[in-house]
């Protein structure tokens, strides 16, 4: 006889006011639904989402938006049915992640398993979000998986998808603070690769860049500049500088650097940070205990950081020369190099053999 599902309690109450401290804290895998067909209010309901949940307790993963939210997410006065109903179903729909342990495929996932309407007489909804199993390893995971972390203030007024993704992908990289993209793979992330409109750069850059530009400047605390770099006659790369910023608060509950020992820096400036986190999450014995010491870890990060660029993996995500996805398919990719070669011969120290590796494609000897 099947056991009665347990009812989860929602965590009740989405703050809109000046001063409210809600942080958006979404892993990195989830960066890859710019490729989906989510729109703009899709997205904003998704961080406010993640921007209430406790990220370290699974148990917690049911939110309520309470009358009027829902509303004030999405900056209308009144949502119909059937919009309510569409903007739900395609959250509730299988959409593409990225694992950053697995280089040869993909995988679909629902984002949530159940959402419950309730409309008052003045037409405000009360709305509960609940994830499915399969999406809390991309929820709260983020620790082991790589985050990205900003104020969801910054993003609910956006009016423009190109906007939002664009926020997304510089922060995505601002650890890099300066670096060049292609145009081609630019308009690729922002999902406007198939319009005619922006094939062209000049209208690319009059009609979308600059309006991202302008909107971003205004209503996020995102500040950056971009430059067009020519390859020939062509304009072939966006050099982009992201300007650091102060750090983010968050309200009680939340995940905070500090729970990882790490600062601000850690995440956006250094990129030890995302290989020790690739050998903390990839080098697991069979009970999940990680395999090497932090000390061990700290010499590989060294290693691992010595190897040229050109022999990390493509970035999975973006295509781009980005650390986060590349680091942790490299420590993936070689992980699984010595377990295949443990499978025929026996390996006596297996962190001197994993360094050997390693230490092979930074060509020390």
């Amino acid at each position: 006889m099947a056991t009665k599902r347990k009812k989860i309690e929602p965590i009740m109450g989405i703050t809109f006011d000046p001063d409210a401290k809600l942080t958006v804290q979404k892993s990195l895998p989830l960066f890859a639904l710019w490729r989906s067909e989510l729109t703009l209010a899709e997205f904003k309901i998704l961080d406010a989402y993640l921007s209430r949940i406790d990220s370290r307790n699974p148990d917690k993963r049911a939110v309520r938006f309470e009358k009027g939210e829902l509303e004030k997410i999405l900056g209308v006065k009144k949502i119909n049915t059937p919009e309510l109903k569409e903007r739900l179903k395609h959250l509730g729909t299988m959409v593409q992640v990225d694992d950053p342990t697995k280089t040869r495929s993909f995988r679909l996932v629902a984002l949530f398993e159940q959402a419950e309407c309730e409309q008052d007489e003045y037409g405000q909804w009360q709305v509960d979000l609940e994830c499915t199993q399969k999406a809390m390893k991309y929820i709260f995971n983020v620790e082991n998986l790589g985050y990205l972390r900003y104020k969801l203030r910054s993003i609910v007024n956006l009016t423009s998808r190109y906007s939002y993704i664009l926020f997304l992908y510089l922060e995505q990289n601002r650890f890099r603070k300066t670096w060049e993209v292609g145009v081609d793979e630019l308009r690729k992330i922002l999902r406007c690769d198939d319009d005619e409109t922006y094939k062209e750069f000049k209208r690319f850059n009059d009609r979308l860049l600059k309006r991202c530009y302008k909107e971003l400047h205004e209503k996020t605390e995102c500040r950056f500049t971009y430059e067009p770099i020519k390859k020939g006659r062509s304009v072939a790369f966006i050099r982009f500088t992201v300007k650091t910023l102060p750090a983010i608060d968050t309200i009680p509950g939340q995940m905070n650097l500090t729970d990882f020992g790490l600062t601000e820096d850690d995440t956006l400036d250094n990129p030890a940070y995302d290989i020790i986190n690739a050998l903390k999450y990839t080098c697991n014995l069979p009970d999940g205990t990680p395999e090497f010491s932090p000390a061990q870890m700290e010499e590989l990060e060294k290693l691992v950081h010595s190897v040229p660029l050109y022999k990390l993996p493509q970035d999975t995500v973006t295509g781009t020369n980005g650390a986060l996805y590349r680091y942790h398919n490299y420590v993936s990719i070689c992980y699984a190099k010595m377990n295949r070669i443990a499978e025929k011969t026996k390996i006596k120290n297996r962190f001197a053999y994993f360094c050997k590796i390693i230490k092979e494609d930074a060509e020390i000897e």
